[in-house]
């Protein structure tokens, strides 16, 4: 993608506050790659992606996060190499309660940006890391805090948070400290129940 394609594109991108800032980084990052084959644009590529694009920051800004996942994903099929399209579209799943698919999108995201878009990358391995914590998969979001701060490690210069990640494998350790600790307490409030013994110590005990 060309600078001057970039300049166009990013007014459009900036219209969705939620998807603005990395969409400005991603867009920036882009421009030191070379620009698409010349068969990409000749088979419906290109504008084409830009402007179906540019419609779904559109309509996602309208909250029309259904018409938004539909045009995202014919953005994808005019150019399913842009990591993104698919960025994109993972955020308008989410958004639209579809975890498993937001997933998925940032699943081809993260593999089509590589290293070659180090900024885009760091962004969509912190909605992956976030989505496995609101899936309550503690281990697999610890884990995938860690690739995220090994790859801001591995690009200092991509925009990456390393506190944040920091901080969230801190309270993904403290909760899971205290759900062991509270396990004990809480299988012996069961046994306790299960062999009906009193066990309210604010009360005084039933008589006999």
């Amino acid at each position: 993608m060309t600078r001057s394609c970039l300049a166009r594109l990013l007014p459009a991108f900036l219209l969705v506050p939620a998807l603005g800032t990395i969409a400005a980084t991603a867009l920036a990052e882009g421009g030191k790659k070379k620009a698409p084959a010349e068969s990409a644009e000749a088979s419906g590529g290109g504008t084409k992606y830009r402007e179906a694009c540019k419609d779904g920051n559109t309509k996602y800004a309208a909250r029309d996060f259904v018409a938004a996942i539909a045009v995202y994903q014919k953005a994808i099929e005019l150019d399913p190499n842009n990591a993104l399209g698919h960025y994109f579209l993972g955020e308008a799943q989410l958004a639209a309660g579809n975890l498993i698919e937001a997933e998925a999108a940032w699943n081809r995201a993260s593999l089509a940006a590589s290293d070659k878009e180090p900024a885009l990358r760091a962004r969509v391995l912190f909605v992956l890391a976030d989505l496995k914590e609101r899936q309550k998969k503690w281990d697999e979001a610890r884990a995938a805090w860690q690739v995220y701060l090994d790859w801001a490690a591995k690009f200092p210069n991509a925009g990456a948070f390393p506190g944040s990640g920091q901080s969230r494998q801190q309270a993904i350790d403290s909760m899971k400290k205290q759900d062991t600790a509270y396990a004990v307490v809480r299988q012996r409030i069961a046994d306790t129940k299960a062999g009906g013994v009193f066990t309210d110590l604010s009360k005084s005990p039933p008589p006999r």
